[in-house]
């Protein structure tokens, strides 16, 4: 409405509007995931089960990058060569603003921004100080994986955007998954583990992404000298040293996993970054079980466990002929007829409550 309202005093005074957005243009869907990744995630499971190993297909995975396509933002008919430029982006679900910066730029503007949700619809406006404005509306490809750029901090997404039992979605900007924040100790000879964020990066993980959890799944070794969270003191942080994989069915692993889902399932917790060394072994097993027992179809399970091969090359390690089907064979050991069903009864085998299980459903599907 804004937009039409600049055109039209535009026209009554003969005259161009002042700023014309051209990129994404109005009602536009656009993309989060590069070709390559989309292909990797649309392939269908057989071949990408077949080529789990093949050292060629892994490095073409790598080449293609485990950080979300930004979204590119042009807007034009700026006269003078400068001008102060306010600009600005909402969530229209909500109506949270996800982007205000000002701006000195030359007649055409260009930006990128990139952490958007996955299927979600965004407003974005330029303001022109003293010349007006204009607004325009777009959609996000409704396609998960939600990956996510943290500077220095690799094999970083969102654990929610997945469909779900019944077409609920699993809700995004609750539960998060990276590599670790910090160097393990024994990288740091002589002093505690090297922090892998800046000030900037802190900021954005603790404001941006709201994070007021840091779940650590790393054996205590890896943890030693540390003091609280890399992401300061605004942030709890909870280590529990988990299994994966085939140890799963140990007693000591099922303990481990009754914690880390009794930690997901206080609401006081979330927004939680949950984190291992890699974030694929330890912190893939659980994000397995959460999304599993939220009803998350089997094919987007092993697509949510896969999209680390897009950041690491441990081909004869990380593989669903070894690591992944040994935690199915451990599900497999279960009771259901189907895997969210196995899933859910493991769970409820660690002593976690099938009232706990209720309780993850209601905060984390829409």
């Amino acid at each position: 409405m804004r937009t039409l309202l600049a055109i039209a005093l535009a026209a009554l005074c003969g005259a161009a509007p002042a700023v014309e957005l051209m990129l994404p243009g109005e009602g536009a869907t656009v993309p989060l995931l590069g070709e390559g990744q989309k292909a990797f995630f649309d392939l269908p499971d057989a071949e990408r089960l077949a080529k789990a190993g093949d050292a060629a297909w892994r490095a073409e995975l790598l080449a293609l990058g485990w950080e979300p396509r930004p979204v590119v933002f042009v807007w034009s008919g700026i006269n003078s060569r400068k001008e102060r430029l306010r600009f600005r982006i909402w969530r229209e679900d909500d109506g949270a603003c996800v982007c205000d910066t000002n701006f000195v730029f030359l007649t055409t503007g260009r930006f990128e921004r990139d952490n958007f949700r996955v299927g979600c619809g965004y407003r974005w406006e330029v303001d022109v100080e003293g010349k007006g404005s204009a607004s325009a509306t777009f959609r996000t490809a409704d396609r998960p994986p939600r990956l996510l750029r943290i500077p220095g901090v690799p094999n970083a997404r969102d654990l929610g955007g997945w469909r779900a039992a019944g077409g609920r979605r699993v809700r995004q900007g609750l539960l998060y998954r990276s590599a670790n924040l910090c160097e393990n100790a024994n990288e740091c000879p002589g002093g505690p583990p090297r922090p892998r964020l800046d000030a900037a990066g802190v900021h954005f993980v603790t404001n941006a992404l709201g994070v007021r959890t840091e779940l650590d799944l790393r054996a205590p070794e890896a943890c030693a000298g540390l003091d609280g969270s890399p992401l300061g003191p605004s942030v709890r942080r909870v280590e529990i040293s988990s299994g994966c994989y085939g140890q799963m069915d140990e007693p000591w692993a099922k303990e481990a996993c009754r914690k880390c889902l009794e930690t997901i399932a206080d609401a006081e917790s979330l927004p939680l970054l949950i984190h291992c060394s890699s974030g694929q072994d330890r912190t893939g097993t659980l994000a397995f079980l959460v999304n599993g027992l939220l009803g998350v179809a089997p094919e987007d399970l092993v697509r949510d466990w896969e999209a680390s091969a897009l950041w690491k090359d441990e081909r004869d390690w990380f593989n669903r002929n070894n690591t992944y089907a040994a935690l199915l064979a451990v599900m497999d050991r279960y009771p259901g007829e189907t895997l969210n069903e196995r899933i859910e009864a493991y769970v409820l085998s660690t002593g976690f409550p099938a009232d706990g299980v209720a309780r993850l459903r209601s905060l984390l599907l829409e």
